[in-house]
């Protein structure tokens, strides 16, 4: 990050300089991203030269930013115009150092911030990246306590530095991934706005965005306002069976594993069911009753179950038949869901003197999203008595005295639970800073931060409602519910109203009204932040000024929550959202130094050590318990070696904590439903209650992170202009907070791991639930190479080529003993991993008013499941219950064109075709379609126009 020892408003006008330093430590600030800047008010000659010392994201000392030891990259906002890109988050999700884990496309069915986008650095989750806005900490603004970076005000965004190493030393808990810092352009003159559309080839994934911006200066240049809006609102996607590819993969199982020489899972489809339908599927391995299902009009006809893999005749999922068409697991879901995003902003400051300068930041953001839940299914016991049993059946029955039977119902008639959630956020920042004498400076601010959660679920069922409903009978000239008409009157329920579920579209107003009632979550949550800073230069040594910044800073962090009975009970279908109730305060304090030991020599360019270390101590509570403390120290040491000026070798060594927060200690358990493989049933597909959330008994996590790296930088010939930077990290996370998946949980407790068997619930032999809370996992192990060139060149009169490349190579991402390494399917009750490789390069080319731009991103074949053994893996056997017919996931590769022309010297035009090929994704079978859309695009080709004009 960039960050001044004077305050905020004066930060843009060192953003030349920052960026043009910035080359010595990474290529990052290549021209085609540098982002220029003219000063914010006069200075004397004096003043300029002393804030002409930055301070670089991970480290608080004043210093050149080519000096850092830590890695860093920036994305400057050409990069966003370019890409016509009107979220930063979304840009930064783009960059091979990002799991784009929590973004619209990935949260099909899943309740909670609906639309957020959530950095996360690593793979290691987001949790454990530090968001910041000019260097001071965001209000937590999800339900996990994260950073949805929707509501930062994208528009004012100059720049975003990313430090891809532990930084808690310098900045506190939560930067164990790296450190986010988004710089706003506080420095902003007259108006700014920009307006686009966009849609896919299919006439879907419509959006729009309008950008405007206002500033001004006033008091003979000493003061400074701006104020800025936007609005973006998003479309998103239909369904699966939107797009040609989405049915076309589902996991399907083969029980006994080995049975007709074939493995315990096999990818195919379109798929069928084998156990429900949607108009209801009598569920019955033999007898006169298999494969009766029901018409919309009550009538019969035999149900195809398509091709049945292995012995057992009642499987969850089948290739092809009846319900291939439609799916009761996949209908009504959407690839994307719509999302609409509001920003406001405003920001006043003021020179007093040179001892005391003042900024007030006023910040407002909305996100309001909705998705469709997956449809919701039950399976029923239907009895002979049963007033809508059809009579074709009950003669049946009558015949071969049959009592009851099992009915499979998708309520696709009910159109899927709909989940609306809207989440507000508040923020408030007071900001002070001067200088105390010659080489010294001061700063501080309180920040005030609100964020209003609320959603509301409808069309979810109840399964309890749903059985006694659905058991209704006939007294005297009433259909009743039996609850009601039995003997026991402990069961009885005044509101049941009878359901019939025998075919499709025949549930009353009444009965829905009762199975599917709405349910709410509120979280509303407050943050106080008090910190000052003083940083400054204590003596000389033989490469320059011995430097140090000191500070301490006190967080309180509130959370207050409620949500309705039937979701505290997990009594819906899914959703189930909780209550989180607590408080966690904090008081740190810290000192970092910087000792340049050498520099100017022939053979020694810079020489310089770095360190720093941090105390902390955590007060945490929420009612109905005991308070507790943590305390906790962590600490930073870093070399910079450059024998020359054109190549630099750097280091770093950290010990970083990670507190749990107080939605991972006091938040929900919610209930699910899941997929796993039954490793005690022969590898039997099974559908089962999955419950996971918080744990009140979490410890703080600690992890101890090396990197090390070279900067190429030279300055002869051709290659003048050339950068290039490579670096290796290394983080071994210890009682790390996280989920193991639910197919992890049930697969160590049966082979002996008995400390997770208090996690699976069966009866008997059969799996009814499994329990992925949140643990201190034994380890995390994160390893890995970046890489990162850029190149820029003059063409005389065909203008100016700049390129830019950037790469990771994941070498391990191994959580509680699975490696998820390479693993780029998302196998539902699993953990998601990280590609072996992903690329993303960047080249422009500028001529007059005129530029082009492509885009271009590759993740390299990968494995479906690393837990699983194909036929492409050592050791595969069919036999196996983790066995299936492949493994493997095809590669990916999108290209993106773009083009801008400048009209006069106030306004452009600009024009985006995403996804130029139209390519599908890789087919890998999830939960909610045939493809992985952490990594891979749903939507093909798309198409974004706009205009930008600048007063």
């Amino acid at each position: 990050m960039h960050r001044s020892n004077s305050p905020a408003p004066f930060a843009a006008r060192f953003a030349k300089l920052t960026l043009g330093t910035a080359l010595g430590v990474v290529m990052a600030s290549a021209p085609a991203f540098a982002q220029d800047a003219v000063p914010a008010d006069p200075l004397s000659q004096e003043q300029a030269a002393e804030d002409q010392a930055i301070t670089v994201t991970g480290s608080r000392v004043v210093r050149d930013g080519s000096a850092a030891p830590t890695p860093l990259t920036v994305v400057g906002a050409e990069r966003l115009e370019q890409r016509a890109i009107t979220n930063v988050g979304e840009a930064l999700n783009e960059l091979p150092s990002f799991r784009p884990l929590v973004t619209p496309a990935t949260q099909q069915a899943t309740g909670g911030n609906v639309g957020a986008r959530i950095l996360d650095l690593r793979g290691l989750g987001a949790t454990r990246t530090l968001v910041l806005v000019d260097g001071k900490r965001f209000v937590p603004s999800t339900t996990q306590g994260t950073i949805d970076v929707n509501l930062i005000p994208s528009s004012l965004v100059s720049r975003t530095e990313v430090v891809t190493g532990g930084a808690s030393a310098a900045y506190g808990s939560d930067a164990v991934a790296g450190v986010v810092n988004f710089i706003l352009d506080d420095s902003l003159e007259g108006f700014k706005g920009a307006v686009q559309a966009g849609v896919s080839e299919r006439g879907d994934f419509g959006s729009q965005n309008v950008q405007l911006a206002y500033g001004t200066r006033f008091a003979d240049d000493r003061g400074h306002f701006m104020i800025a809006g936007e609005y973006d609102n998003a479309d998103g996607l239909g369904d699966c069976y939107t797009r040609s590819w989405c049915p076309t993969e589902q996991l399907i199982g083969n029980t006994p594993a080995g049975a007709g020489g074939l493995p315990a899972s096999i990818r195919g489809g379109p798929a069928g069911t084998g156990t429900l339908s949607s108009g209801g599927l009598i569920v019955a391995n033999s007898g006169p009753l298999r494969g009766i299902a029901f018409n919309p009009d009550r009538t019969t006809f035999p149900y195809d179950f398509g091709t049945i893999f292995g012995t057992n005749p009642s499987p969850l999922f089948t290739l092809g038949g009846t319900e291939s068409v439609r799916n009761g697991f996949l209908d009504g879901i959407l690839l994307i869901p719509p999302v609409e995003r509001y920003v406001a902003y405003a920001r006043g400051a003021f020179e007093f003197s040179d001892a005391l300068r003042a900024n007030l930041d006023l910040s407002y953001g909305r996100v309001d999203g909705t998705v469709i839940g997956s449809v919701a299914r039950s399976t029923v016991t239907i009895r002979r008595d049963n007033e809508f049993l059809p009579a074709s059946v009950a003669a049946i029955m009558d015949a071969n005295a049959i009592t009851s039977f099992t009915l499979g119902r998708a309520f696709m008639d009910l159109n899927g639970s709909v989940n609306s959630a809207r989440n507000e956020t508040y923020r408030a920042v007071l900001s002070l800073d001067g200088r105390i004498a010659d080489g010294w400076r001061w700063d501080a601010y309180y920040q005030y931060g609100r964020n209003e959660f609320q959603q509301v679920y409808t069309g979810n069922i109840v399964n309890a409602r749903v059985t006694n409903a659905v058991d209704a009978v006939r007294v005297g000239n009433q259909v009743l519910c039996r609850i009601n008409t039995d003997a026991v009157t402990t069961n009885d329920d005044p509101n049941c109203q009878p359901l019939n579920i025998f075919g499709a579209g025949n549930v009353s107003a009444a009965a829905e009204a009762y199975v599917a009632p709405s349910g709410f979550q509120t979280t509303d949550s407050t943050q106080h932040v008090v910190a000052g800073n003083v940083t400054g230069s204590l003596f000389t040594l033989p490469g320059g000024e011995f430097a140090i910044a000191a500070g301490a800073e006190f967080r309180r962090d509130k959370a207050v929550g409620a949500a309705d009975a039937l979701s505290t009970a997990n009594a819906f279908w899914s959703f189930n959202a909780k209550a989180v109730n607590g408080t966690i305060e904090v008081v740190e304090g810290y000192v970092e130094a910087s000792a340049p030991l050498l520099g100017g020599l022939s053979f020694v360019d810079t020489l310089e050590l770095n360190g720093a270390v941090r105390q902390t101590h955590y007060t945490r509570s929420t009612p109905g318990q005991s308070e507790t403390e943590v305390d906790a120290t962590t600490w930073k040491v870093g070399v910079v070696f450059a024998p020359i000026e054109e190549i630099r070798f750097r280091a770093t060594r950290s010990r970083d904590i990670r507190a749990p927060n107080l939605t991972e200690l006091f938040g929900p358990v919610t209930l699910g439903r899941t997929t796993v493989l039954d490793p005690l049933n022969n590898g039997a597909q099974i559908q089962v209650n999955a419950f996971s959330g918080a744990n009140p008994a979490l410890a703080p996590e600690k992890a101890d992170t090396w990197t090390a790296g070279v900067v190429l930088a030279p300055t002869w010939g051709f290659l003048n202009g050339f950068r290039l930077s490579v670096d290796y990290y290394d983080i071994d996370l210890q009682g790390a907070i996280s989920t193991l998946g639910a197919q992890v949980v049930v697969d160590r407790c049966a082979a002996g791991q008995t400390e997770l068997c208090q996690f699976v619930v069966r009866s008997g032999t059969t799996l009814v639930s499994v329990s992925d809370v949140l643990q201190n996992v034994s380890a995390i192990t994160n390893r890995g190479i970046d890489f990162e060139a850029s190149y820029r060149t003059g063409m005389g009169a065909l203008g100016s080529l700049d390129l830019r490349l950037l790469a990771t190579r994941y070498l391990e991402l191994t959580i509680g003993g699975v490696d998820r390494t390479g693993q780029t399917g998302f196998r539902p009750g699993t953990t998601t991993g990280v590609p072996d490789w992903i690329v993303d390069g960047n080249v422009v080319w500028t001529m007059g008013d005129v530029s082009l731009s492509a885009h271009a991103k590759y993740i390299p074949e990968g494995i479906f499941d690393t837990t699983l053994v194909g036929p492409e893996d050592a050791g595969y056997a069919p036999t196996r219950a983790n066995s299936i017919n492949t493994n493997r996931v095809d590669s990916a590769f999108y290209l993106d064109l773009g083009a801008t022309v400048r009209v006069g010297t106030q306004a452009e035009l600009f024009a985006v075709v995403n996804n130029v090929l139209d390519a599908d994704p890789p087919l890998a079978a999830s939960a909610q379609g045939a493809t992985n859309q952490v990594y891979f695009d749903p939507v093909g080709r798309s198409f974004k126009v706009g205009a930008r004009i600048k007063l």
